[in-house]
């Protein structure tokens, strides 16, 4: 059998990835074996060995660490990861690693400016993309903070192993709107864990309403605010809160895979 061509610096391997999520060998291969690992890049379905996957796969794995790291089995790990990946690529593109945040004041001391210089003859990097925007600030500048959280970043709580809502870090007295409570709420809820184990479903909150049309059927409003109290007094009256920093489990990943690819490279 042929090896697998090099793979684009922007691609990783499956052992990258695996290691991205502080996740074995064998439980991520378990993950592609039940169809809950990130796709791949050409959605290929052999030997997970032989698959290449790009920086929103990572994310996703980052996040099934996380949560894993956080007590969480692994199928219900990665099918919440699953669910946050699916929505968050088609709300906001990608996952939030909020390594924007470097970029802008103060901790770049030039916002609006990029904290490091190409080579003249060097083309520009496009730092839409995570893996070209963390290789720049982490080997070009000297802003960029390892290890750290971040204002910005997005938090995911989990109350009691069922409420799983979200906010932003540094952001905790600013209200979230919501079409049923003037001044807001205090986090999102976005998902319902039921079950538990490989039987464990991940339902969102709209899949939990009747109808969504807010504006014009006041049973629907009071559908969803009972719904967002139930999630609120959820969280706020837990015996266990899971706090998962999303977006500094994703700066991590980038880390651990830039660290091995160091290690290999000089080896």
């Amino acid at each position: 059998m042929a090896r697998p061509g090099r793979v684009p610096q922007e691609w990783f391997t499956s052992r990258e990835i695996a290691l991205a999520a502080n996740l074995t060998a064998r439980n991520f291969g378990l993950l592609t074996e039940h169809g809950l690992g990130p796709t791949s890049v050409d959605n290929r379905t052999g030997k997970a060995g032989h698959r290449s996957y790009d920086g929103a796969a990572l994310a996703q794995a980052a996040l099934i660490g996380a949560l894993n790291v956080g007590g969480f089995e692994l199928l219900v790990s990665a099918r919440l990861a699953a669910a946050f990946a699916d929505d968050y690529s088609a709300s906001h593109g990608r996952l939030p690693s909020n390594l924007g945040v470097f970029l802008q004041s103060p901790l770049n001391p030039k916002p609006g400016w990029r904290p490091w210089t190409d080579a003249p003859s060097e083309e520009r990097v496009d730092i839409e993309h995570d893996y070209w925007l963390h290789d720049r600030l982490r080997n070009r500048s000297s802003v960029y903070q390892r290890d750290i959280a971040q204002d910005g970043d997005l938090i995911i709580d989990i109350a009691d192993g069922t409420f799983v809502l979200t906010h932003a870090r540094g952001a905790e007295n600013v209200p979230i709107f919501s079409p049923t409570t003037p001044g807001g709420l205090p986090a999102h809820p976005e998902y319902r864990i039921v079950g538990r184990g490989a039987e464990a479903r991940i339902v969102r909150v709209h899949e939990e309403l009747d109808s969504l049309n807010f504006t014009a059927n006041p049973k629907a409003r009071e559908e969803l605010r009972r719904v967002e109290r139930e999630y609120l007094d959820g969280r706020k009256h837990a015996v266990v809160v899971a706090r998962i920093n999303l977006s500094l489990a994703i700066r991590n990943a980038f880390d651990r895979v830039q660290d091995d690819r160091q290690v290999r490279k000089a080896a």
